[in-house]
């Protein structure tokens, strides 16, 4: 597959900025990707504040955190077949971290049926879009509904 990389290297690279563990081991196009995922999150999270702002750091930290578990890995299998991404275990955690970033790994992986690929597609999709809309709907609920307003100042929310 690739030639032999030392591990620790590219632990350190993806330690330094996220992807370049991954171009090191040449994969050059995951690299990018985790890159470009890391710093718009960074970036968003600079302009944003509250939970928003949370949220996006938070997120930062679990791809950053996995695109250096992944270059250390898949150094230490260079010139080896790569299971070990598409475990079940490991593709099941890296939908709960990142949801939908995570869906190309799980449609990878020898791992899972067509169903239960199509299963967790509509799952982390699902999930991801009631995340996406909840706000609105509280929005819209306090709109029809003036002392649900006046309720949540009152909790502290």
């Amino acid at each position: 597959m690739f030639p032999a990389k030392k591990a620790m290297v590219a632990l350190v690279l993806s330690l330094l900025v996220p992807g370049l563990g991954q171009s090191y081991n040449g994969e050059h196009r995951k690299g990018l990707f985790i890159f470009v995922v890391c710093a718009l999150c960074g970036g968003m999270a600079f302009w944003l504040s509250g939970i928003n702002h949370v949220s996006l750091l938070l997120g930062l930290l679990i791809v950053w955190a996995s695109a250096i578990v992944d270059a250390y890995k898949t150094a230490q299998t260079s010139g080896r077949s790569l299971d070990w991404p598409y475990r079940r275990s490991y593709v099941v955690t890296m939908l709960l971290l990142l949801g939908p970033l995570a869906l190309p790994l799980l449609w990878q992986s020898p791992h899972f049926s067509r169903v239960a690929q199509t299963r967790w597609t509509i799952v982390v999709v699902s999930v991801a879009l009631l995340f996406l809309v909840t706000p609105y709907f509280v929005q819209l609920a306090i709109q029809r509904v003036p002392e649900l307003a006046t309720l949540l100042q009152q909790s502290g929310l």
